[in-house]
């Protein structure tokens, strides 16, 4: 085994094989041969030969012996390989924004902004915050029997967790969510998307630069059938899922049979609704950019907009014209604001599906043909007054695509707006400050964000989150950090007591000390009460076993 750098100019490693990352080197894959495709020319990258199970299983195992050593190490070893870690990716910046381009179709500038400046972020914070979830968490008791005790929660690593992750963030998101793993003292099996394998790869060559021990992040190229391979495998004790609704079915029913716990992160069909007292510039400009970066592949990218009627000719026009600039090339090129979408696969999805929304009524304003040439570019498209039941507007789209529909009034927008399967990501443009508490409130998502679009996943205070068909549990912020570990209620009794109040024997006396307690914490009037802890203080055998001082303190205290 040796390392390799997977630096090199993507031309140059067409005759390498390349295949999974165990131990912080690349090793021999035992699956199918997997082709990275350029998207901007269809013409292969690389080849890289998948883990199939036999690799899956190895780098579990590696997994597993690296966390039992990490999980003990002290956070200031973890934040300082956290801080090697950014460091590593600032220095190589240019190289791995160039990876993103080559590998996903991403313009340069958009894999510096939405993939590696968040992933920065992101490292800085783990590093400055993840600690504080080491730290004791008191437990106040509501229970006078037990206020003696001192009790706090304490955040265990969950131990080997298994990451798979999609393409249109193929660096940034599994880089994240791998580093969070390992803030919290887990082992880390990374599986990325199939088309995004060098990405991935680079990922855990990063980590191994950066000083994390071998074996605590591996990362294992593949298909569907690796990761329910992995998902499946019982030296796995959590998985984390960001991809489509149909493939994390599969993945949750595999982990249930376990059974294990998941986080979903999934599909997403945000609306955005448009006030008719917003500033239709900006907008403007938000929603387009928000429908178009990364040509439009983006879970949280916007897919629907609801517009006022009084405003909707203007805000029509001011679309056009900021889809009208947007420059479709080769996302090397000097210039580029939008590339290729993935594969052609997903350009004839989305022209189906915007052809299909054509036939049953809407406008189509821009774009909707397919261009010729070489690569999978799909021209940015506005349609006007799509029927709520095409597939445009009920399902996933995860392209260059503005549908816009009209409505007479906001409570019109938000009903429209939440007639979804998905709950992933909205957003509103309004400048009263009224309307936007009650449109934040209003839209059914886990993220709402009002006169701003795309920039909460980078934000690393912010929690992710969906329901519906959109996911299960949380990323990111210390809720996020919490999904990775297990939570541990600690007590210790420092007081020298005869026994615990009730143990054995179960005698009168005993009876008596239940009957007092009952009446003591539970009776209706005050006067019950006091008279339920008078008997338990005459007692002796209660007072041997609970302190009186701590008792009468917190019964003093109990809300009534």
């Amino acid at each position: 085994m040796s390392p390799v750098r997977l630096a090199a100019p993507p031309a140059e490693r067409l005759g390498e094989q390349l295949g999974p990352l165990l131990d912080g080197s690349i090793v021999e894959g035992e699956g199918t041969v997997l082709v990275s495709v350029d998207p901007s020319t269809g013409s292969p990258l690389a080849r890289i030969r998948a883990a199939g199970a036999a690799g899956v299983h190895r780098a579990v195992e590696s997994a597993s012996v690296a966390s039992a050593l990490w999980r003990g190490s002290p956070f200031e070893e973890r934040a300082r390989r956290l801080r090697a870690l950014a460091s590593a990716v600032r220095d190589r910046a240019e190289e791995i924004a160039s990876l993103v381009a080559h590998e996903e179709g991403k313009p340069l500038l958009e894999a510096l902004t939405l993939e590696i400046l968040p992933a920065l972020d992101h490292l800085k914070f783990l590093a400055r915050h993840a600690g504080q979830l080491h730290l004791l968490e008191p437990v106040d008791s509501r229970v006078p029997l037990y206020a003696h005790k001192q009790v706090h929660d304490l955040y265990d690593p969950v131990g080997v967790v298994a990451i798979l992750t999609p393409y249109p963030l193929p660096f940034g998101l599994p880089l994240v969510q791998v580093a969070a793993a390992v803030a919290m003292g887990n082992a880390v099996v990374l599986k990325p998307s199939e088309r995004a394998s060098l990405c991935g790869l680079r990922v855990g060559e990063l980590c191994a630069e950066a000083g994390f021990p071998p074996g605590l992040v591996n990362v294992v190229p593949g298909r569907i059938e690796e990761a329910l391979e992995l998902v499946a495998h019982p030296g796995v004790h959590k998985v984390f899922f960001t991809g489509t609704t149909d493939a994390g079915r599969q993945v949750m029913a595999t982990a249930g049979c376990a059974p294990k716990p998941v986080v979903l992160s999934m599909g997403g069909k945000h609306p955005s609704i448009v006030a008719a007292d917003a500033d239709l510039e900006m907008a403007a400009r938000g929603i387009v950019w928000g429908a178009l970066a990364n040509a439009g592949q983006n879970c949280g990218g916007i897919e629907r907009v609801y517009v006022e009627e009084p405003v909707a000719h203007r805000f029509v026009e001011l679309v056009l014209q900021q889809v009208d600039r947007v420059r479709v090339g080769h996302p090397l090129a000097e210039g580029t604001d939008m590339g290729p979408l993935v594969c052609e696969a997903r350009r004839k999805e989305v022209h189906r599906q915007v052809a299909e929304a054509v036939e049953a009524g809407a406008k189509l304003l821009r774009g909707g043909e397919l261009p010729r040439g070489s690569g999978s570019y799909y021209p940015p498209t506005v349609l006007l007054a799509p029927p709520a039941d095409c597939r445009l507007m009920r399902e996933e789209t995860l392209g260059p695509v503005v549908p816009i529909v009209v409505v007479e009034s906001l409570e019109r927008a938000v009903l429209l707006a939440n007639s979804s399967e998905y709950a992933l990501t909205a957003s509103a443009w309004t400048r009263s400050p009224e309307t936007a508490e009650r449109l934040g409130a209003a839209l059914d998502a886990g993220v709402v964000t009002i006169n701003d679009v795309a920039y909460s996943y980078g934000e690393p205070s912010l929690t992710w989150s969906g329901h519906g068909k959109s996911g299960i549990g949380e990323l990111h912020g210390l809720a996020g950090l919490r999904e990775m570990c297990r939570r541990k209620a600690v007590s210790f009794d420092p007081a020298q007591r005869e026994a615990p109040v009730f143990a054995f024997t179960y005698d009168e006396d005993a009876v008596r000390i239940a009957r007092a307690v009952a009446r003591a914490l539970h009776g209706r009037r005050l006067a019950t009460r006091l008279r339920g802890v008078a008997r338990l203080l005459r007692t002796s055998r209660f007072r041997a076993r609970v302190p009186a001082r701590s008792f009468l303190l917190s019964f003093k205290r109990r809300p009534r």
